[in-house]
């Protein structure tokens, strides 16, 4: 089987098929890549509307735990949904072959479900639902994660307009089955209780209990009267069924039931006898009873609440609460015999889950500050820190201590722009604007407009606008917008809340540059209006003759991009690409003075903008890019070469910014000059925003980079997804992807206080040291070293003879003194004073092994590096192996400082940083760029020419940062 639908997915073989339709192998004809295309077998009765909103909320779902949906097509009256090929088994060949999984491996799979759970049910407006939460349609990947498959995607296709879900005996909740299977009144509970409500004044009357909804509570709406006898009346059983995010749960509940069990649970829920303490502890057990109530009302209400029953489960235990009860109440009666047996013999039965809890909570931590999320990732940090650290309680473990340590980032003292939160739009973005100092930005969903404050991180305001993805915005002032109305053109005051003036329907807006002149079209109209800002007066019109700006066929959801329409600084010319390729520069004062750049061309893609008397262009097509440069004064072409790279343009008053591939300039129209902005190797820029004093970039890998003023590379950050919007103003930064509602928000951090000191970041080195009296630096390579005292004057510039027969350096410290130690090949060991560089001492001897073997020494550990080989830690009082330590990176150096162990390492791909340890080598904190550390202060190296250093946190002061972000 191989056949080709939409031109572009090639069918190989049908993998699956089921009562909602057949699911085939495919492949991405253009991209090279895996896909899986269910067809649907249901007939497609639905309003295109209503469909291209389902498909816009499931393209935009973006989960570790669930399929990604790349895309809908329909051919032959056949819905496929493309979404991701899923590599890895089903839970049910599991089952089938007899495999016996453990409670931790259980309890970390429904932690991943109920998270997967939790963000569908979550979705805006009303939520998804799974539906048929079993087994089967469970994935385990290769990496020992899972994936939900088969989720409800499919929601505006239905019989008649009904929607219905899965259907699997022993794990469909009773609401699946109808009610008779509860014996109990009929209940109907649905999304929206006015869609409710005007239903049932049709077709039957329903009392106040059935009309009850469920705040908060996700929910699949079912048309009722499907439910009903054919005649529509409301007589005999009724036949409607409820389903919603506890349907849900207890699909989730039945499935770890058989997990844990080996055998399906009873298709009736009355029947589900709760799991014996031979098969899970008690705890679990009670937490999958009250996932499979039979009423709803008994279960979790959400996914969420489910969650934290297993992530807390420990803190939840009734042999905690019985000790805790035993402690607060406690007398001098308490035996000995009672504090051992009772105390210790269940401590130690609580540390495995205990561990656990926190080793998943740590996961979430880490996934949360991945994201951006960095509240969070905080909260999910301090989650797994132990409340009340009696001795009933595990101690706190090193991965939560780590992934508060993360989380809050007190080790990382480098300037640039750090992840602040997230920020979640009820649908994916269409665009982002930042305003003019970049306290605040505005964003465009379907079908409305927020605007968010950055320095209070909250909402203003939400507007409706036009519906279509073509809507624009832009801020006038710091508090003024003009934005595509519901009702037309509308400038709003933030400040007042209210609106100025509004003008006629329009989706497309252009501001001039001094902000007093605005042209506005909408999609189906060829005339421009021009308004006068200051108070919406119409002061003229421009009739295009008959040519149309490019749009999508359907303008609901999408948006081309890729079109010109601005105007020049003063507002008397306005630029307009269209969608036969033509270009054309409007004169608004005299039409006889119009420009045309081109009539008509094959060109498909269009940027461009003004700056000072230069309007700047790139057009693209296929297989060619062409930038070009008019001169407005002159009426002249100036410039135009091509490329076979897509251009990015962007051109404002401040300047022209053309992107060619994997280089950002700045382009200076008078000279024709370039400065570069950003380079970014062997990855090409996908989109771009240059602020003040940095630049942001997006590149074709998924990551987004900032650069300071002189091109150099700040950080970057992989979002594992594209980062189509990209805006930068002020001290922060918006980044989004078109298909996640979320939004990562960025702040610019700077860390002046905790210079060290600052040097001449072109001088080349591989490391720096803090002298033991801490009145000099010296940063050192082999092919010399600098020495800066602290006051930042350079006092000696070295350079050591034959750098290139340089076998090993090394600064040491003794009680007094410091000093760089430099042994050659041929045995020659030199040592430079660390106060002013003079040479203390030269020795001959044996040429030195060239493995590089070093051993390192701390209270309790002997430390064995090799150079090809990971580090090995033996203990000294049993000379046996303890640890292995960092296998991928080069030990420098270790240092034991008070009851920790710091070490440090040279990465692969040459970066320095270090590890911190607790007495029993497990990791506490990771500390990026540390190079020295002096005094109990850690020191770190900075390319930005700094030198920096911060003290060792302690638990207690990192949960008193944490509670202050909670």
């Amino acid at each position: 089987m191989s056949r080709v639908i939409a031109g572009i997915y090639e069918i190989q073989k049908q993998i699956g098929s089921g009562g909602g339709g057949i699911v085939y192998l495919g492949r991405h004809l253009r991209l090279e890549k895996q896909v899986v295309l269910k067809a649907d077998k249901r007939t497609l009765d639905t309003k295109p509307e209503a469909l291209r909103r389902e498909v816009d909320m499931l393209k935009g779902l973006s989960h570790r735990y669930i399929p990604q949906v790349y895309d809908f097509v329909q051919e032959d009256g056949v819905v496929y949904t493309v979404m991701d090929f899923i590599d890895g088994e089903s839970f049910d060949k599991f089952l089938y072959r007899g495999t016996c999984f453990s409670q931790p491996q259980i309890i970390k799979w429904a932690c991943q479900l109920l998270e997967a759970l939790d963000y569908l049910h979550s979705r805006p407006p009303y939520g998804i639902l799974h539906g048929d939460i079993k087994p089967a349609n469970i994935m385990l990947r290769p990496d020992g994660d899972i994936c939900l498959i088969d989720y409800n995607i499919a929601l505006a296709l239905g019989e008649n307009g009904a929607v219905k879900a899965g259907f699997s005996r022993g794990y469909a909740s009773p609401e699946h089955y109808g009610l008779d299977e509860q014996n109990q009144t009929a209940a109907v509970r649905l999304m929206n209780r006015k869609t409710l409500q005007n239903r049932a004044t049709e077709t039957l009357k329903v009392s106040e209990t059935t009309q009850t909804l469920q705040s908060k509570v996700p929910q699949t709406e079912m048309d009722v009267r499907d439910l009903l006898p054919s005649d529509g009346s409301s007589k005999g059983s009724p036949r409607a069924v409820m389903l919603d995010a506890r349907s849900d749960i207890y699909g989730l509940g039945a499935t770890l039931y058989h997990l844990l069990s080996g055998h399906r649970p009873a298709q009736k829920a009355q029947e589900v006898k709760p799991l014996a303490a031979n098969v899970c502890s008690p705890e679990v057990s009670a937490i999958i009873q009250k996932a499979m109530e039979p009423d709803p009302d008994m279960r979790f209400q959400s996914a969420e609440e489910m969650l934290n029953a297993f992530l807390l489960l420990h803190r939840r235990d009734r042999r905690i609460v019985r000790h805790r009860k035993r402690i607060a109440f406690s007398t001098v009666l308490l035996t000995v015999g009672f504090l051992i047996g009772g105390v210790f013999s269940f401590t130690g039965l609580k540390q495995l889950e205990q561990r656990q809890s926190a080793l998943t909570l740590a996961e979430y931590s880490a996934d949360s500050l991945a994201a951006g999320d960095v509240p969070a990732a905080v909260d999910r940090a301090m989650q797994a820190i132990p409340v009340n650290r009696s001795i009933f309680e595990a101690p706190v473990t090193a991965e939560a201590q780590k992934a508060l340590t993360d989380a809050l980032g007190v080790y990382d003292l480098s300037d640039g722009f750090k992840s602040l939160k997230t920020v979640e739009l009820p649908s994916a973005p269409l665009k982002i604007v930042t305003s003019p100092k970049g306290l605040y930005f505005a964003a465009v969903y379907a079908y409305e407009v927020m605007i968010y404050d950055l320095e209070d991180q909250k909402k203003i305001v939400t507007l409706p606008m036009q519906k279509s993805a073509l809507s624009d915005v832009f801020f006038l002032t710091e508090t003024k917008i003009l934005y595509a109305g519901i009702d037309g053109v509308t400038a709003y005051d933030l400040e007042t809340q209210s609106i100025l003036w509004a003008g006629e329907t329009a989706t497309t807006l252009a501001v001039s540059g001094n902000r007093a002149i605005a042209a506005a079209i909408n999609r189906d109209k060829d005339y421009v209006i021009i308004y006068r800002v200051s108070d919406g007066t119409k002061i003229g019109q421009r009739i295009l003759g008959e040519r149309y700006m490019s749009s999508a066929a359907n303008d609901l959801f999408a948006d081309p991009g890729g079109v010109i329409f601005s105007l020049n600084e003063e507002g008397s010319m306005l630029a307009v690409s269209f969608s036969n390729g033509g270009l054309i520069l409007f004169n608004l004062e005299n039409p006889d003075e119009d420009m045309i750049v081109y009539d008509e061309s094959d060109y498909v893609r269009f940027e461009g903008g003004f700056c000072g008397q230069y309007f700047a262009f790139a057009a693209n097509k296929s297989d060619e890019s062409t930038f070009g440069l008019v001169d407005i004064d002159e009426a002249a072409c100036l410039n135009e070469y091509t490329s076979r790279d897509n251009f990015l343009l962007s051109a404002d008053r401040r300047g022209i910014y053309l992107s060619d591939s994997n280089l950002l300039v700045r382009f200076e129209p008078d000279t024709l000059k370039e400065t570069e902005l950003a380079y970014t190797d062997n990855v090409n820029i996908s989109a771009f925003s240059v602020g003040t004093e940095y630049i942001l970039v997006a590149t074709d890998n998924n990551c987004f980079s900032f650069y300071d003023s002189g091109a150099n590379l700040m950080s970057t950050e992989n979002c594992g997804q594209n980062c189509d919007f990209v805006a930068l103003a002020g001290k922060y930064a918006v980044v989004g992807n078109r298909n996640d509602p979320c939004l990562r928000l960025l702040e610019l951090k700077e860390h002046s206080g905790t210079q060290l000191l600052s040097y001449d970041s072109r001088y080349p080195h591989d490391e720096a040291r803090v002298s033991k009296d801490g009145r000099t630096a010296m940063l050192f390579s082999y092919l010399g070293f600098r020495i800066y005292d602290m006051e930042e004057k350079l006092l000696a510039e070295i350079e050591l003879p034959d750098a290139e027969q340089i076998y090993d350096q090394q600064f040491v410290k003794n009680v007094k003194d410091s000093w760089l130690e430099v042994t050659w090949y041929n045995g020659t060991k030199r040592c430079y004073s660390a106060a002013d560089g003079t040479l203390l001492s030269e020795a001959s001897g044996e040429e030195p092994s060239k493995d590089l073997y070093e051993e390192f020494y701390t209270q309790r550990y002997r430390i064995e590096s090799a150079l090809h080989e990971a580090p090995k830690v033996y203990s000294l009082e049993t000379d046996r192996l303890a640890a292995i330590l960092e296998e991928d990176a080069y030990l420098t150096y270790v240092t034991q400082v008070g009851d920790y162990i710091i070490t440090e390492y040279i990465s692969t791909a040459g970066t320095r940083y270090g590890l911190l340890l607790n007495d029993n080598l497990e990791v506490l904190a990771y500390l990026p760029r540390l190079c020295d550390v002096y005094e109990g202060m850690l020191v770190f190296d900075y390319e930005s020419g700094n030198l920096r250093q911060c003290r060792l946190y302690s638990l207690g002061e990192l949960i008193t940062l944490g509670e202050t972000i909670k």
